[in-house]
């Protein structure tokens, strides 16, 4: 679906990656992963930054002035995003793939009964009276 200035249509939802008209970015939550894909293609691994402070993810990139086929340019960008809760942050991860697109996830951790499963509780019989109050 291509996307043009002006134009009023937007990309299905299903396609989040294409709302800047590239690949741009996107954030995935899951039951057992958390993941973000964000495309820095202009941006070296040296020019980029990422951390986690309390319970959320920073990312930074810069870099110098550059020439290109228009000119000269210099580009910066922060993106800070919130850690689901269940995120295991020791086990986080960061990547950069050769066509410009870094990948940052981490699983999640299984907590409790989930809400989508059922679990059956058997009834066990007492050979001894209750000691609660009858009405």
């Amino acid at each position: 679906v291509p996307v043009h200035p002006g134009d009023s249509q937007r990309p299905p939802k299903a396609l989040p990656h294409l709302a800047c008209g590239r690949r741009g970015r996107q954030v995935r939550s899951d039951r057992d992963k958390f993941v973000i894909f964000l495309d820095v293609k202009h941006f070296s691994p040296e020019d980029l930054t990422v951390k986690v402070q309390d319970d959320f993810v920073e990312i930074h990139g810069k870099h110098n002035e550059r020439q290109d086929d228009h000119g000269y340019i210099s580009r910066e960008f922060h993106r800070r995003y919130r850690l689901p809760s269940n995120v295991d942050q020791s086990a986080l991860s960061c990547s950069l793939s050769a066509d410009g697109m870094l990948t940052f996830s981490g699983p999640k951790i299984q907590t409790g009964l989930d809400a989508t499963h059922e679990r059956a509780i058997p009834v066990a019989r007492e050979e001894k009276p209750s000691s609660a109050p009858s009405s």
